[in-house]
C-alpha cells in the first residue's frame, strides 16, 4: 500500500491517544515526530498562524466534540433561492492534502493542518440513532465535506469502519467522495449501503487546476476496480469549469467514464458550475495566480455567490446531459444548488423544494437498486422533518427554513 502523503510533523490530542485511529496513524509513519498535546486550543492557536499550504504539511489527530451528522451547508445556506436534496454529511476530518484550485475550503478553514477525529466510534452511534429514528425514509449520508474520504483512508481506515456500520441501518445509503485512487482496501469488503463517489473533471483541468489529486486515468481505473466487483459509484461533474476547449474536454470525458463503468453501476450523477463563495477568488490569486478557474466571468447570485451567467451555464448542463445520455444511456441526474428553472428547462423536472428531489432520489434508489432493501418511499414522508432521537438536544433549519431537531 502506498503512502498516501508525507507530514513534517503529528501532534496528538492526549484525549486521542489510545483511539485505534491513532494507532493506525502512528504506526504507519513511524518517522514522523510526534507532539502529545494537552492545550488544544493553544495548538490550534498556533497552527492558525500557519499559511494553509504550510499547514497541509502537519497532521492533527483529536476528539471531535458534539455531533458529526448535519445537513450539508447548502440546506440551509442556498434553499431559498436553489433547489437542495436534504443531503446530509459527516464531517469526520477538516482539511485536504489535494490542492484543487477552485476548493472552498481555501476561503473556509481556520485551522490549516490536515485534522482527523478519532472518536469514530461516535459516528456509528449515531448512524444508527439517525436510522432509528426514520425507519420508512432513504437517508443519503456522506463523508467528504471538509476533506477527502479517502486520501487518507488506507492509513486511518474510516470507510471500512462506517461501511461496516451501516450494514445495521438498512435505510441509510453511505457515499465516500474523492479525488484519489485509493480503492483497493475497500474490495475487501462486500458490496452493501454505500457509494463511491469521484469528482470528474477533463484532463487539461486536472493537469492544471487538480494538483496532487491522482491523475484522471488512475480514477477511471480505480471506478472500473469497484465497478467489476459489484460495488455502487457515484459521479461529480462539480464543479464544470469553463475553459476554451470546454465542450470537446467533457464529451471526451464521459466518453471514457463510459469505457471503464458499467452504468448499471452508478447510482447518480450530480452537476454544479464552479461558484464561489466570497473570499475564495481572493484566494485563487494569491496561491495559484495562473490559474485557469480564473477564466470565466461570473456574476453575484441572490445566496451571495459568484457564479457562470445562467445562458452560460444552461449551455454547460444541456451538453453535459446528452453526452451523458448518448454514452452512459439511463442514469440518476441532479444538480447541487441550482436554479429551478434550470431543473425544468435541462433535466425536465419541476421540484417544488428540497423535500421532493429527496423523494427523486428515493425513488430513484428504491426502483433501481432493489438489491439493497432500502424502503419503498413515500412522497407523505419526505414532507415531514427528518427526526432524531430524543436525546439531542442541538436544532439546524430545515431546507424550508423552518427549525427542527437534526443530529447536528
Amino acid at each position: 500500500m502506498k503512502t498516501p502523503l508525507r507530514f513534517k510533523k503529528i501532534f496528538v490530542s492526549e484525549q486521542s491517544a489510545e483511539d485505534a485511529v491513532t494507532r493506525r496513524v502512528l504506526d504507519y509513519f513511524p518517522n514522523v515526530p510526534v507532539a502529545w498535546v494537552s492545550d488544544e486550543a493553544a495548538l490550534v492557536h498556533q497552527l492558525a498562524a500557519l499559511s494553509l499550504t504550510e499547514g497541509k504539511r502537519y497532521l492533527w489527530l483529536t476528539r471531535h466534540r458534539g455531533a458529526f451528522i448535519k445537513y450539508c451547508p447548502g440546506a440551509t445556506n442556498t434553499a431559498e433561492h436553489y433547489r437542495c436534496c436534504n443531503y446530509l454529511v459527516i464531517n469526520e476530518a477538516a482539511g485536504c492534502p489535494i490542492e484543487c484550485n477552485y476548493c472552498f475550503l481555501q476561503a473556509y478553514v481556520n485551522n490549516p493542518a490536515i485534522t482527523v477525529y478519532t472518536n469514530v466510534e461516535d459516528i456509528e452511534a449515531e448512524l444508527l440513532a439517525l436510522s432509528q429514528a426514520n425507519p420508512g425514509r432513504i437517508l443519503r449520508v456522506g463523508t467528504g465535506e471538509l476533506a477527502d474520504s479517502l486520501a487518507l483512508d488506507p492509513v486511518v481506515r474510516v470507510a471500512e469502519t462506517l461501511a461496516s456500520a451501516v450494514e445495521k441501518t438498512p435505510n441509510i445509503l453511505l457515499e465516500f467522495k474523492t479525488k484519489s485512487d485509493h480503492v483497493d482496501h475497500l474490495l475487501a469488503l462486500k458490496p452493501g449501503n454505500f457509494v463511491v463517489s469521484w469528482s470528474l473533471n477533463p484532463e487539461w483541468i486536472v493537469q492544471h487546476a487538480e494538483h496532487k489529486s491522482a491523475p484522471l486515468e488512475q480514477r477511471l481505473q480505480a471506478m472500473k476496480r469497484l465497478s467489476d466487483a459489484g460495488f455502487l459509484l457515484g459521479i461529480h461533474f462539480d464543479p464544470i469549469v469553463y475553459y476554451p476547449e470546454w465542450e470537446s474536454g467533457y464529451r471526451e470525458l464521459i466518453q471514457r467514464i463510459a469505457g471503464h463503468v458499467a452504468a448499471d453501476r452508478i447510482a447518480w450523477i450530480s452537476l454544479g458550475s464552479f461558484r464561489t463563495p466570497q473570499g475564495l477568488k481572493e484566494q485563487v490569486r494569491v496561491r495559484f495566480p495562473k490559474s485557469p478557474v480564473l477564466i470565466g466571468e461570473q456574476v453575484r447570485t441572490p445566496d451571495g455567490k459568484l457564479r457562470y451567467i445562467k445562458p452560460l451555464r444552461r449551455r454547460m448542463y444541456e451538453r453535459v446531459v446528452s453526452w451523458i445520455g448518448r454514452h452512459l444511456g439511463e442514469v440518476f441526474i441532479y444538480f447541487c444548488a441550482e436554479s429551478a428553472d434550470l431543473w425544468e428547462s435541462v433535466l425536465g423536472l419541476q421540484p417544488a423544494d428540497a423535500d421532493e428531489v429527496d423523494f427523486l432520489f428515493a425513488r430513484n434508489l428504491h426502483r433501481r437498486f432493489p438489491e439493497l432493501g432500502l424502503p419503498e418511499p413515500a412522497l407523505d414522508i419526505y414532507r415531514q422533518p427528518i427526526r432524531v432521537s430524543p436525546q439531542q438536544e442541538e436544532k439546524t433549519l430545515q431546507p424550508g427554513g423552518q427549525p427542527v431537531k437534526l443530529l447536528f
